[in-house]
């Protein structure tokens, strides 16, 4: 069994502990991505709920628009306010 695959069969009962995980839990389900279950419980601690609820909304308005899947759009936002945060 490869790393990823342990990884994703440690997930399958997540549990989330905090509101942020839920979040991230449950925009992983809306996204039909929990496969990358990991890579949202990531950027969870590192943005507030309401910061991950904005990035959501907006990647599903942007994506269309856009032509990028939603969940390259959410990840996009994320990090596009944290370089401003940190610049």
């Amino acid at each position: 069994m490869t790393i990823l695959e342990r990884v994703e069969a440690s997930l399958s009962d997540f549990r989330p502990k905090t509101n942020r995980q839920f979040v991230a839990f449950n925009i992983a389900s809306r996204f039909d991505d929990l496969a990358h279950l990991a890579r949202y419980l990531n950027v969870c601690d590192a943005h507030p709920k309401k910061e991950l609820l904005e990035a959501a909304r907006l990647a599903e308005q942007r994506a269309p628009h856009d032509q990028v899947p939603r969940i390259e759009a959410f990840f996009t936002l994320l990090e596009d306010w944290q370089k401003r945060e940190d610049a």
